[in-house]
């Protein structure tokens, strides 16, 4: 008999196995963004850094923070441009609604 419980035991534990498997393929499928709705996400937050920094440069009133913020947001306005590109280079259009980051 406890040879049959033992094989019991290891179908079950299998099934499990396999339960869980599926139930992660699952979530893996429920939780896809399209590759599109990331891309313009990442060039509204790309604009977005870029005005914080032109804001915070106008605001910056030590030497130090200038230069930082000038190497920001030539930093921001290369990295926009280079997402912008991107999203030329597969046809894509949106609307980027800087209110809705």
């Amino acid at each position: 008999m406890n040879t049959n419980a033992a094989y019991n035991q290891a179908e079950t534990k299998g099934l499990g196995v396999l339960k869980r498997f599926w139930r992660i393929e699952d979530q893996e499928h429920a939780n896809v963004i399209p590759d599109n709705l990331v891309l313009l996400q990442s060039i509204q937050s790309a604009r977005q850094d870029w005005l914080n920094s032109a804001s915070n440069f106008e605001q910056a009133e030590n030497d130090e923070l200038i230069d930082y913020y000038i190497y920001r947001m030539k930093a921001c306005q290369i990295r926009y441009n280079y997402l912008i590109k991107q999203a030329k280079a597969i046809g894509l259009r949106g609307v980027l609604d800087p209110f809705n980051l």
